[in-house]
């Protein structure tokens, strides 16, 4: 049986640990047998007792078998809690026992009664949320997707097994393997190999046509799975109006993340901030940038990050981070960036938002895999100096209201997208008539136009769109202090886009 390998770093991480006597240590992840075979390798490592619980089984060690009366899991803690000999124990799947004071007060004293002892607990499980009081007492290591020196050895390994087993005729030169190495990106061990025998099986063949099959099976898992979702890109930069500056920018990096910049000595781009007058494009920017590049867009929501326990909220967003990791070379964007970072001051929340925040700074400035950070913001005032320093991002643009060419562009853009000839309508006068709208205020006037035109059975015409454009009241005039406040920052602090 195929199993993921474990690294050098991780078994001496997890053996520092262990040395370092926390009493608790959580291991985050989907790979039980990866999970297992580590804290076996570090208990022989380390001379220790290996033994293992479920709430199937009860404690076992391996040799002996199951240990009477430990089914339960608070005879199980009493058992290990009691123990002389120094043991390295595996608790899988105590999560939904977390809320039962009798566990919760056996595993604090988990610090009195193994002092001195170098005796520690493994609690593993997808995801472990510990309450407040245990979350002092335990250090967490979150297992990590393999990487593409792994997978292409999955690769390998189960198109030599299909071929053997003489069930899929196997269709891959050389460069394949690398091309559905990166595919397979974000899945586990026992997911790549589901997903390759899928698409073997299917047809009787594995061949360099199934890897729409295997991107496919990754978008569900990143949407099942993480607190991330998977958006289409938009065509490319071609489909965004405006933004010469932003364009040029994007165009000389379009190669960055290829194997030829690296050799030629370039790291890759980390991220851009793209503040502006809301409704000016900016999330349209985050997916066409994503659609030039040809690379997956991957957004966060932050909602979803929020949980009641102590420290977890951070720990969701460590995982959300991990899991953009995996799926590198990719585009993460994170809409409306001061509302998942909360005040900036951290009042109100218990210091939570800034927490959050010195997670995300601490992974911008030292994140492994070439992950672009795509942020938006339309309330620059809101957002942490910490945030904003030279360095953080590569760039930073000012996204403003289109000017009149602009106009004409964006006007034409989404005329053509609702199967309308731009060349049939007077863009010039619409374009001087729509001074201080947005992009989208733009769209909003030709969709109420094309309202309007549909209740009353006849085509969209100019006349129709100067009638929209006299009766909308723009943001730019119902706010006009802050629009202004905000346009004088972008023009100090800021590339116009």
């Amino acid at each position: 049986m195929l199993t993921a390998s474990i690294s050098p770093d991780l078994r001496s991480e997890l053996g520092l640990l262990v040395r370092s006597r926390y009493p608790l240590i959580v291991i985050e992840g989907v790979d039980e047998s990866k999970i297992r075979d580590l804290v076996q390798q570090v208990s022989i490592d380390l001379s220790l007792t290996f033994l293992e619980w479920s709430s199937t089984e009860g404690l076992r060690r391996s040799g002996v078998g199951t240990l009477p009366d430990s089914k339960a899991p608070e005879d199980a803690l009493d058992r290990l809690l009691d123990m002389d000999a120094d043991v390295l124990a595996l608790i899988q799947d105590l999560q939904p026992y977390l809320e039962r004071p009798e566990i919760v007060r056996r595993l604090r004293e988990t610090e009195t009664r193994l002092a001195g002892r170098n005796n520690s607990l493994v609690l593993s499980g997808v995801r472990v949320e510990l309450p407040a009081e245990l979350e002092p007492l335990a250090a967490r290591l979150v297992i990590s997707l393999p990487d593409e020196k792994e997978l292409r050895r999955i690769v390998r390994v189960t198109a030599r097994e299909l071929e053997i087993q003489r069930r899929s005729k196997i269709e891959l030169e050389k460069e394949d393997f690398e091309t559905f190495a990166q595919a397979l990106r974000g899945l586990h061990v026992h997911e790549a190999r589901r997903v390759l025998y899928q698409a073997a099986l299917d047809d009787g063949r594995l061949a360099p046509d199934d890897l729409p099959l295997l991107r496919q099976s990754k978008q569900r898992r990143l949407e099942q799975g993480s607190f991330l979702e998977w958006i289409e890109p938009m065509p490319g930069l071609d489909s965004l109006g405006g933004s010469p500056n932003l364009k040029k920018w994007a165009g000389r990096r379009r190669e960055a993340f290829s194997e030829a910049a690296k050799l030629f000595g370039l790291d890759a781009p980390k991220g851009l901030l793209l503040v502006g007058v809301p409704g000016t494009g900016k999330s349209l920017a985050c997916r066409a940038l994503a659609g030039e590049w040809e690379l997956p867009l991957l957004r966060l929501d932050p909602g979803k990050l929020y949980d009641k326990f102590v420290g977890q909220t951070e720990s969701n967003l460590r995982r959300a981070l991990s899991a953009a990791e995996a799926m590198a070379p990719a585009v993460l964007w994170l809409d409306e960036i001061e509302k998942a970072l909360g005040s900036s001051d951290g009042a109100g929340d218990m210091g939570l938002s800034q927490r959050i925040l010195g997670t995300l700074l601490t992974w911008m400035q030292d994140r492994p895999e070439p992950v672009f950070l795509m942020a938006t913001s339309n309330d620059v005032g809101r957002l942490p100096v910490e945030l904003l320093r030279r360095g953080r991002f590569d760039e930073i643009f000012f996204v403003d209201l289109p000017e009149l060419e602009d106009r004409k562009h964006i006007l034409a853009i989404h005329l053509d997208r609702r199967q309308r000839d731009p060349a049939r309508f007077d863009l010039d006068s619409l374009a001087e008539m729509t001074e201080g709208f947005s992009g989208a205020e733009l769209e909003g006037v030709i969709v109420a136009g094309l309202y309007q035109a549909f209740s009353e059975r006849q085509e969209l015409t100019t006349g129709a769109l100067v009638s929209e454009i006299e009766s909308t009241r723009t943001l730019a005039q119902l706010r006009p202090r802050d629009i202004a406040s905000l346009r004088a920052w972008g023009k100090d602090h800021a590339v116009q886009a």
